[in-house]
C-alpha cells in the first residue's frame, strides 16, 4: 500500500513551494497523498486540492499546524480533514495573520535599530502573500548577508531573549484543538519528541488531542518507539510526515522522505 506524507509546508506559510508545486513533486516521489499543514493557515489548501484533482489516486487531506504556548513553550498541534472553508476557522487564521504582520512589523524595526537593513517588502517577498514568520525574515537576513544561514538568524536576533524578538499572539492548545474539532478536524500533537522538557505530553493529550505524531524527520528511533507505544496505550491515530519546508535531496524536494500509512483510511 502506497504511503502519504503528512506534514508539508508551503509558501502559504514558511515553505518554499507553492501548494501546487508541492502535489506535484509528492506524485513523482511516489506518495499516494500528502497533509498540507501550513502554519495557522489554510491558504494553501484550495491549489493543493485542485492540482491533486489532475491525478489518478492522488489525494490531498486538508490540514492546519497551529502554534500554541503551554507553560510557556511553544507546542505545535496538527488538524487533520477540517473544514477549511469553516467561518470561525477561517476567522482565527485571519487574525493570527494580521497579528503576524504586526509582529513583523516591529521585528524588524528592532532590527534596523540594530543597523540591520531590512524591509518589510523585502520579507513579504519571501511569503507570496502567506503568513510572516520569523524564517522570512531570517531569509532576508540571510540573503543580505548578515547571517550564514536561518540557524544563524535565530540564534543570535529572533530566536525567544534574542535581541530582535517580539513575543506573538498567544493561543493554547486546548483552544486549537476546540477550534478543529468544531472546523470537523482530528488534533495531532506534532513532533513530541522536539518538545522541552517541561512539558507534560500526557497533560497535553487530555486536552482532547486525538493523536500523536509518531514519526518525524528529526525524531530518533527511540522518540519513535516512546511515542508509538503511547498512541498504541492510549488508541490514539498514529501520524507522520517530513515537516517538508525547503529540504533538496540530489536536486529533488524532500517531501516523502519521512511517510505513513493513513491512519484515517476508514474515516
Amino acid at each position: 500500500m502506497s504511503k502519504i506524507d503528512m506534514h508539508v509546508h508551503t509558501k502559504a506559510s514558511d515553505g518554499i513551494l507553492s501548494p501546487k508545486e508541492a502535489v506535484e513533486w509528492a506524485f513523482r516521489n511516489g506518495l499516494k497523498g500528502i497533509s498540507i499543514t501550513d502554519h495557522d493557515t489554510v491558504d494553501g489548501i484550495e491549489e493543493a486540492c485542485l492540482t491533486a484533482a489532475e491525478y489518478d489516486s492522488f489525494y490531498v487531506i486538508p490540514g492546519i499546524e497551529f502554534s500554541t504556548i503551554y507553560n510557556e513553550e511553544e507546542v505545535h498541534i496538527l488538524g487533520y480533514h477540517i473544514d477549511y472553508h469553516n467561518d470561525e476557522l477561517v476567522a482565527l487564521t485571519t487574525k493570527i495573520r494580521d497579528e503576524r504582520l504586526n509582529r513583523g512589523e516591529k521585528m524588524i524595526e528592532k532590527l534596523n535599530q540594530l543597523h540591520y537593513s531590512i524591509t518589510l517588502e523585502e520579507v513579504l517577498g519571501h511569503t507570496e502573500g502567506g503568513v510572516i514568520g520569523r524564517p522570512h525574515i531570517a531569509r532576508v537576513l540571510a540573503k543580505k548577508g548578515y547571517v550564514g544561514s536561518l540557524q544563524e538568524a535565530f540564534e543570535k536576533l529572533l530566536g525567544k531573549g534574542k535581541p530582535a524578538f517580539i513575543e506573538r499572539f498567544k493561543l493554547s492548545p486546548k483552544e486549537a484543538v476546540s477550534v478543529i474539532e468544531r472546523a470537523g478536524g482530528i488534533p495531532v500533537l506534532a513532533h513530541p519528541g522536539l518538545l522541552k522538557r517541561n512539558i507534560n505530553i500526557m497533560e497535553l493529550l487530555n486536552c482532547g488531542i486525538q493523536g500523536i505524531e509518531v514519526y518525524h524527520i528529526k525524531h530518533t528511533a527511540t522518540d519513535n518507539r516512546i511515542y508509538l507505544e503511547i498512541a498504541q496505550k492510549y488508541e490514539l491515530y498514529i501520524t507522520g510526515g517530513s515537516d517538508y519546508h525547503d529540504t533538496f535531496i540530489h536536486g529533488i524536494p524532500a517531501i516523502g522522505s519521512i511517510s505513513v500509512l493513513n491512519p484515517f483510511e476508514n474515516k
